[in-house]
């Protein structure tokens, strides 16, 4: 009897071991638990119309070429170029822009993120730009999509005086756009500051 029994503890010590060496060939893993599952599901979930939008015009890594407009600091206008890169950020809720320009001055990088405020019905925007004392800021007024053009718009005080920003993504194809800056104090009319050309690069993000 006792014979019998070790019989079928060793049948089912041999049985459970080759099943186990099977589900590791396989690659096979457990089912997932319900918080896994909703876990993944928040992973792969499908990002907002207005933010693929965003996706579809602009995501990918761009060559990119610079023309600044003549100013007090730069009398003479000047050229820079450079790179930028648009990512998909945490949760596809966001996107993210990443330049980095070498310009007359010396290099300068910026870190933009841009996402849908679907309370105000209108793109947030957050800047940081390593030529800016205070290190970031948060656009002033939504961004929108005009036509076919993306605008995004901002106002700031300097030395007492009210200024107005603007930057105009247009000539939007799958390859290439545009970006023009204006700046210019309220109730005045806006001045090019510069405009960059963007190309599509061969680089992965």
């Amino acid at each position: 009897m006792k014979l019998h029994w070790l019989a079928v503890l060793l049948f089912l010590a041999a049985t459970l071991l080759a099943i186990a060496q099977e589900t590791r060939q396989n690659g096979s893993a457990p089912a997932p638990s319900e918080s896994g599952k909703q876990a993944s599901a928040a992973k792969t979930r499908q990002p907002s119309p207005e933010m693929q939008r965003l996706f579809d015009a602009f995501l990918g890594t761009w060559s990119v070429t610079e023309q600044i407009e003549p100013s007090e600091t730069m009398p003479n206008g000047g050229t820079g170029e450079g790179g930028e890169v648009y990512r998909i950020g945490p949760g596809g809720v966001s996107i993210i822009e990443e330049i980095h320009l070498k310009e007359p001055g010396g290099e300068v990088s910026v870190l933009g993120v841009a996402w849908w405020d679907k309370k105000a019905r209108g793109y947030r925007a957050f800047w940081c730009d390593s030529e800016n004392p205070a290190g970031c800021i948060l656009m002033a007024h939504l961004a929108k999509w005009e036509g076919e053009q993306f605008v995004l718009r901002d106002e700031f005080e300097r030395e007492g005086k009210k200024f107005d920003f603007k930057e105009v993504f247009s000539e939007i194809t799958p390859i290439s756009f545009t970006q023009t800056l204006y700046q210019g104090e309220a109730g005045k009319e806006l001045k090019r500051l510069l405009t960059i050309h963007a190309t599509k690069s061969d680089k992965s993000p």
